[in-house]
């Protein structure tokens, strides 16, 4: 569900139109629209905004550290972020509040858990300001989950490849589709490998993504290794994009063999977020097109 607000624009250059007309576009980090017309009567624009939301029944799934990662990268791509924490935890509540203490920037909104009643509410205004909202869920099903996926354009489900990961996603896709059903709306889903092997995939991996396959359940192309730089962002309270420079002078005076085996850490960590995020990316666009 693409959440829309409206915005009331005047003028602009180069078309004239005699009537009130409504524009309606989607705002996306990928493709930019630059409107070169000019128009002499009022218009309507449709901001409209992407509800991605984030699900796992067990902790340690690797789904806050998911959330903070796309956050990060459409932000520095130009998107304009919000994030909901729902999860009791607070997690990216505490990493904000660190960052603002420290005064240090933060490049997104964080907002607060708020009285469950209160939660569509504050996802629908939320569209004002921002291109995409994230949302870190709680694990247990409880009415404020249900009201935040109510709203979702693609709820995301991290998982490792074991087998007992994906019994507890297997709940959060029951608990999506029950969503689903109850409001009449289909809810995109997927699943997302997370703290797997860099280097290789493992055998419990390979045989959990086949049987997700054989079931048609989504499952994202692109993998979350476990890596350090990833632990960082919430021990440090840092960015994936801030890190080179802190390594790199962590690592002063050290041997170049040493620090550049560091700086290849962080940047393989960049680049495994930059690519997980263009592949959640395309799963919103694609669903919006079907």
């Amino acid at each position: 569900m693409i959440l829309c607000a409206q915005a009331l624009h005047s003028r602009g250059t180069g078309v004239n139109y005699n009537s009130n007309i409504k524009v309606s576009f989607i705002v996306n980090y990928i493709v930019n629209v630059i409107f070169d017309v000019d128009f002499n009567d009022n218009f309507d624009i449709m901001i409209c905004m992407y509800v991605i939301t984030f699900a796992n029944p067990k902790g340690g799934s690797g789904k806050t550290t998911s959330a903070m990662l796309l956050a990060e990268q459409i932000a520095l791509s130009g998107g304009r972020v919000a994030i909901l924490d729902l999860d009791p935890n607070a997690n990216i509540l505490a990493w904000a509040q660190g960052r603002a203490e420290a005064g240090r920037t933060v490049p997104f909104t964080v907002h607060a858990r708020p009285q469950a009643e209160d939660t569509v509410g504050l996802i629908d205004g939320l569209a004002t300001e921002a291109d995409y909202l994230i949302i870190d869920l709680e694990g247990s099903k409880d009415q404020i989950v249900t009201f935040a996926l109510s709203r979702t354009d693609l709820c995301i489900i991290p998982m490792d490849g074991s087998p007992m990961e994906a019994r507890q996603a297997a709940t959060a896709v029951r608990l999506v589709q029950t969503t689903s059903n109850m409001i009449r709306t289909p809810i995109a889903y997927t699943l997302l490998f997370t703290r797997t092997n860099a280097a290789f995939q493992t055998t419990d991996e390979r045989d959990v993504r086949q049987e997700m396959e054989l079931n048609a359940i989504p499952t994202l192309p692109v993998r979350i290794a476990k890596r350090a730089p990833y632990t960082r962002i919430f021990r440090d309270g840092v960015l994936l994009a801030e890190l080179p420079d802190i390594v790199e002078a962590e690592h002063e005076g050290k041997t170049a063999s040493v620090r550049d085996k560091a700086l290849k850490q962080v940047a393989s960590a960049i680049e495994n977020a930059r690519d997980y995020a263009q592949a959640v990316i395309h799963a919103l666009t694609k669903e919006r097109a079907a």
